[in-house]
């Protein structure tokens, strides 16, 4: 397998040459490729992952991500590690000021100083923030779209939401704040139409002020729920939670026969409590029957707080919860993990290349090596019995939180 992983797709991220402080993505592939050819890799995989995840991975913050697209915009050339917070904030409150953007889209007494101060610390922001600093720092659609998918890890720009619609057609044309606001207030003096407007994921379709206004009367006469069962997202979800049911239903169905049990399993009797017994074996149960709090584990940060629990999943399923990529991310991962593959670098393609067009269909963002639980998810792949690594993994968490 070692001389398979010489092309592992997120090394073509790490060119030849020395990686600079702030290069985030070049050194996760760097450190990725490093872990997975390690010796022990092949005989202690669950103890080298957890390790590496543990120990040694770097966390990268929204603050981090910041600072870093403030510091190659300026231009910057100190050593990214020595420049001192306040310049990172002069920038910024400068910035704000030039494009006469407001500190807060709500109304607020928090002085910009302090909200700069704040955005250069935070582990993660709202969504709206993001927004917000399209238009303070000037950024492009293209920088707007990296924050989102890649730092706030949801999806992309949202063709069925007015005011995202209208944020990203005003990054490609470098309009202000105020002139979004604008073209906002107009969207709700918009009478629906029921003509149909075409627009697609690049946003073709949309290149004048006339497209945008026509597209957006249409999508007024639709307003369509996120949550609901049309989404594209939520029928992602829904795909692959069933063929994971399937799955399970085959796992019972084995062991019915083992035991000599005349059971006959199928999908729909597989519940959500089904799918959490299977897919996080490796987390301890509460006397409740519950899994173990999120905070237990040493990996919470890393994992952004997710687990796939069952009353996660009934929240999805009841449109009480929006499918992240987090859920699609885990579902392929444990339907690529039964597949009977002896060579781990072809199932780890195989995920890739599902998962990557899924994502893409949500608007969600590729793969992002960065993303400590999609580094997790993708080393887990290259080892023997990726289910078995998965569960072990998490299990070592708890235990380290026990000591």
């Amino acid at each position: 397998m070692r001389n398979s992983m010489q092309d592992l797709d997120f090394e073509q991220a790490e060119m030849a040459g020395p990686i600079q402080d702030y290069e985030f993505t070049r050194k996760a592939a760097r450190r990725f490729r490093e872990v997975v050819n390690l010796e022990s890799f092949e005989d202690e995989d669950a103890e080298t992952i957890f390790h590496y995840l543990y120990k040694e991975m770097e966390l990268v913050s929204f603050g981090d991500y910041l600072k870093r697209y403030i510091y190659e915009r300026a231009g910057l050339q100190e050593p990214f590690q020595e420049v001192p917070q306040e310049v990172y904030r002069e920038i910024m409150i400068d910035s704000f000021k030039e494009t006469c953007t407001p500190k807060s889209m709500t109304p607020t007494s928090t002085k910009l100083t302090s909200l700069t101060a704040n955005w250069l610390t935070q582990a993660s922001v709202k969504r709206e923030t993001v927004f917000l600093l399209g238009f303070a720092l000037r950024m492009t659609v293209e920088d707007v779209s990296d924050f989102l998918t890649r730092v706030l890890r949801e999806q992309d720009f949202d063709l069925l939401n007015a005011d995202e619609v209208i944020y990203r057609y005003c990054y490609a044309r470098q309009l202000g704040y105020y002139r979004a606001e604008e073209l906002k207030k107009r969207y709700q003096e918009l009478k629906p139409s029921a003509e149909k407007k075409e627009l697609h994921a690049d946003f073709s379709g949309m290149e004048t002020e006339e497209e945008l206004i026509g597209y957006l009367s249409y999508l007024k006469s639709r307003a369509e729920d996120p949550l609901s069962e049309t989404s594209q997202t939520f029928q992602a979800f829904m795909a692959l939670y069933q063929e994971s049911r399937e799955i399970i239903a085959g796992m019972y169905q084995a062991d019915e026969e083992e035991w000599k049990g005349d059971r006959i399993w199928k999908a729909d009797m597989i519940t959500p409590s089904d799918v959490e017994k299977v897919i996080c074996s490796g987390i301890p149960i509460n006397n409740m029957g519950n899994l173990k709090k999120m905070s237990a584990s040493t990996l919470a940060r890393h994992f952004s707080q997710k687990r796939f629990s069952r009353q996660r999943i009934t929240n999805i399923l009841n449109h009480k919860f929006p499918v992240e990529r987090f859920d699609l991310i885990t579902l392929e991962f444990f339907i690529v993990s039964q597949e009977d593959v002896e060579d781990p670098y072809i199932r780890y393609r195989h995920f890739l290349a599902e998962i990557q067009e899924i994502l893409k269909r949500c608007q969600m963002g590729e793969i992002y090596i960065v993303n400590p639980y999609e580094c997790f998810i993708l080393m887990c792949l290259l080892t023997d019995c990726p289910l078995a690594v998965f569960s072990e993994i998490w299990e070592k968490s708890y235990e380290e939180t026990e000591v």
